[in-house]
């Protein structure tokens, strides 16, 4: 299948998902990630707000919802001055799923390092994001962190079955 505006092929695979024949997307998709990893690294919560829609939601590790880009903003210099000051966080692109040929949900893992006290500390997260393509810019719309946590016993069998 072609897309007649861009001209770019398309292809369905066995689940009828959209899968790009040409990498320009995914290439940009994955930048968006290794911005997010740069401005963590940099406490630069400008820089990490920036790849967000200004009405972009983001559900942080602890379940709170931060509203808007200036929120997301604001909240992410507070913990780089304070909870995470010192961090280190790095972030590897697990796949896209294109919905449409200008939507893609992207699932993430994450690895920050910080230290509580005096104390190293180190935790695994899930991000999982959604980004439209709005006038050939991709933006993450809605951003959902999920922290890694022990299963307990009574969940072992299905978290067997978890990638």
């Amino acid at each position: 299948m072609r897309d007649a505006e861009s001209g770019r092929s398309w292809r369905l695979n066995e689940k009828w998902r959209l899968i790009r024949e040409d990498r320009a997307d995914e290439q940009v998709i994955q930048e968006i990630l290794q911005q997010i990893e740069s401005a963590w690294n940099h406490y630069d919560s400008v820089s990490l707000a920036a790849v967000f829609a200004e009405d972009a939601n983001f559900i942080h590790i602890f379940g709170g919802q931060l509203d808007g880009q200036a929120a997301i903003e604001a909240a992410h210099q507070n913990i780089f001055e304070t909870l995470y000051k010192g961090s280190h966080a790095s972030f590897l692109l697990r796949s896209i799923c294109f919905l449409r040929p200008d939507v893609a949900v992207v699932f993430a893992r994450a690895h920050v390092k910080f230290k509580e006290g005096n104390e190293a500390r180190e935790m695994e997260i899930h991000p999982t994001l959604v980004a439209p393509k709005d006038q050939e810019k991709w933006q993450i719309v809605a951003f959902q962190n999920t922290k890694i946590s022990e299963v307990p016993a009574a969940a072992q069998a299905a978290a067997r079955l978890a990638t």
